[in-house]
């Protein structure tokens, strides 16, 4: 009997990025979605993504294979990241989405969830980590784990839970009403095909503590009163609070207090506040929180503080190590509650401020404190020094975590979805700008300039939807905005732009332009797409270098590849290869676009056919369409067998047309007419 797989959960310390890892037992990766309030697009790509997807590419050392890699698998992988419309970034794949978040009255996306999907395997991760480099690499932070797979198991309330929580989230995004494509609709499919595998979930194997989500949301209860809610029995009479930020002077006692008001009434009550500090050369022992904060609301409950270093040794070597975790523990006798994620101790990170975030945490009702479980929440609280004389600390005050502390302002709200769409009405933009639009804009894009600014849009209507033309290859990742507010100071900041159907976009350059034997030498490999490439450009690169030596064998000299023999030999090969790709597991309809439609799929492969072999082209495209009828797929996810059916019947027409425009003699065209009757029937 093998042993049981050790839970990311029960693990006290580990590296973040080793959470996005994929195991074998794990399947396939389906997609993942993930919130976030500061944003880098390069961390996410290149470490987040490339563990999740198992990419074995270094963009570092072989960029093209990376590119091409990335590309391949995103293609088939649903992805999209939920950031606060401040901290969106300008440049990125456009194979993931990005959807800004702006709440209406102010307060900001302070949530970090990350719900990863694998075939087989669903792990959430909730915590304090932004995802960027500093927060997943240098800070010290806390993140639980929940996971769904067949040796262990939370409870499937939580994952519905966190899946309702990203419904919420998502409807303070540009798209929400937009039906047919987008992202919105993209992300509305994959949650909800999560939540139907929620349902089939078995019931959480875990007895010694309770499990519960702690959000923070527009119009519902304070973190502070949800805590209240999950305390079962007296109040507590202990509480610590670990924040790397807090309120400044006066509005920091007033939320002590708030929070105090969980602790029970009667004896002495102890609450005790932890956060970064450090200790100078003289000895001097600085607290980055507000002096406020050592005056109790009553003289029954005191307050006592400890420091968390920023600078800790590690492998006997002093490192920067700056404090971003958040937590909080409430105890009496042997029950405890700790609550860990996003909030600050502020009054937006707790919901006392009336624009206060959007946040989330998991509190776990320990039952006993002793329990291995107990001892292992308690082990995740980071090293800190208590203070015993704090009349001699320096107290640094307090940093607010609310709208209120934006240095510029967001992307004005008029400025809805902007989406890209190729399709059969040709390449273009779709802008969506609302009618409180400033009364001074432009929109330009590195690749054309000025695209729009308020004139142009008033002279044609003031339209809701403005449609742009696109005749560039590639579609931008963004567009830039500027404009002039009330004062008439100039503001600017990058506009998202999104796709309608990630199959649509143009493959890298690299797989574009692939001739006919070497997309046959692709298919009939059993070596990853991005290595065979690779292989491919490096022969190209030595055939151009000068002084390529020769053949001077006559025998060597002859090319037998193109015998008619050879030649349908090899073809045959690269329709089983074709094939063996086509009965993989696909779980949505852009990842069997993609396949089906992109740079080594039937058509890209009938289009080479009829470009490079136009003598057979006819019957060999029949020999496509045939091989493709006869693929038994293998859909996941919201993808079923009908939507399948109707996109296969699809491209067997395209490759109808391709096959009766190549040139055929009589009987051969009637054969190959024949063929396509019978597969379309």
């Amino acid at each position: 009997m093998s042993a049981r797989r050790s839970s990311a959960s029960e693990q006290p310390r580990a590296r973040l990025l080793d959470l996005w890892t994929r195991e074998e037992a794990f399947g396939r990766p389906l997609g993942c979605v993930a919130t976030s309030f500061t944003f880098d697009a390069e961390h996410f790509e290149e470490q987040c993504l490339a563990r999740f997807l198992s990419i074995q590419s270094n963009p570092n050392e072989t960029a093209k294979a990376y590119l091409i890699e990335r590309e391949e698998k995103l293609a088939q992988c649903f992805a999209c990241v939920l950031v606060d419309a401040t901290h969106t970034a300008a440049n990125r794949s456009l194979r993931w989405h990005m959807l800004p978040v702006r709440l209406p009255g102010g307060g900001i996306l302070h949530a970090k969830l990350t719900l990863l999907v694998w075939e087989n395997f669903i792990r959430v991760l909730i915590g304090s980590a932004n995802l960027t480099e500093p927060a997943y690499r240098r800070n010290q932070e806390v993140m639980a784990t929940l996971d769904f797979g067949p040796e262990s198991n939370a409870a499937p309330e939580l994952l519905r839970a966190c899946i309702a929580f990203l419904h919420r989230v998502r409807g303070y995004a540009p798209g929400i009403d937009r039906t047919g494509s987008g992202p919105q609709v993209a992300l509305a499919d994959f949650l909800s095909s999560v939540d139907r595998r929620a349902r089939s979930l078995p019931p959480a194997d875990r007895d010694d503590a309770e499990c519960a989500l702690i959000p923070l949301v527009p119009d519902g209860d304070t973190v502070i009163q949800q805590l209240a809610a999950r305390w079962v029995g007296p109040r507590p009479d202990r509480a610590w609070v670990l924040s790397p930020f807090f309120d400044e002077e006066t509005r920091a006692g007033a939320t002590a207090e708030a929070f105090a008001a969980l602790l029970t009434v009667r004896g002495k009550r102890w609450l005790s506040f932890a956060g970064p500090g450090r200790t100078l050369p003289d000895g001097t022992v600085q607290i980055d929180a507000p002096a406020t904060l050592k005056k109790s609301s009553h003289p029954s409950l005191q307050h006592t503080f400890a420091v968390v270093e920023q600078r800790i040794e590690i492998e006997r070597k002093q490192e920067d190590r700056p404090l971003h975790a958040k937590s909080v523990w409430l105890e009496r006798g042997d029950r405890a509650l700790y609550m860990l994620g996003s909030s600050n101790f502020t009054a937006a990170g707790l919901g006392l401020h009336p624009r206060h975030n959007i946040e989330l945490n998991l509190a776990y009702i320990i039952r006993d404190r002793a329990s291995r479980f107990g001892k292992l929440c308690a082990q995740s609280w980071p090293h800190e020094n208590e203070l015993e004389d704090i009349e001699s600390v320096q107290f640094l005050g307090g940093s607010p975590d609310s709208a209120d502390n934006l240095d510029a302002p967001p992307l004005p709200a008029a400025f809805g979805l902007a989406l890209f769409c190729l399709d059969k009405h040709g390449a273009r933009l779709e802008l969506e700008i609302g009618t409180d639009a400033p009364l001074v804009f432009e929109i330009l894009s590195n690749e054309h300039g000025s695209l729009l600014d308020n004139q142009g849009w008033a002279s044609s209507g003031s339209p809701h939807a403005v449609v742009l033309p696109w005749d560039t290859k590639r579609p931008p990742s963004s567009l830039e905005v500027r404009w002039h507010d009330a004062a008439k100071h100039e503001w600017s900041a990058p506009w998202i732009v999104n796709v309608a159907d990630t199959s649509a976009l143009p493959p890298p350059d690299e797989l574009g332009s692939l001739s006919l034997a070497e997309l046959i030498e692709i298919l009939t490999s059993a070596r990853p797409l991005h290595e065979v490439v690779l292989r491919i450009l490096q022969r190209r690169e030595s055939q151009k270098q000068p002084g390529t030596a020769i053949e001077v064998d006559p025998h060597k000299r002859v090319d037998t590849s193109q015998f008619l023999l050879r030649r349908m030999r090899r073809v045959a090969q690269a329709l089983e290869g074709m094939r063996e790709r086509m009965q993989q597991p696909v779980s949505s309809l852009d990842a069997l676009r993609w396949r089906l439609r992109g740079p080594i799929g039937p058509v890209a492969l009938a289009k080479r056919l009829s470009a490079e072999d136009s003598e057979g082209a006819a019957f060999m495209i029949a020999e496509v369409a045939a091989t493709l009828r006869s693929v038994v797929w293998r859909p996941l996810g919201t993808l079923d067998k009908h939507a399948i059916g109707l996109e296969v019947s699809e491209i067997t027409r395209s490759l109808q047309e391709l096959a009766h425009a190549a040139p055929a003699p009589s009987g051969l065209a009637a054969y190959v007419a024949t063929s396509f009757e019978e597969l379309l029937s």
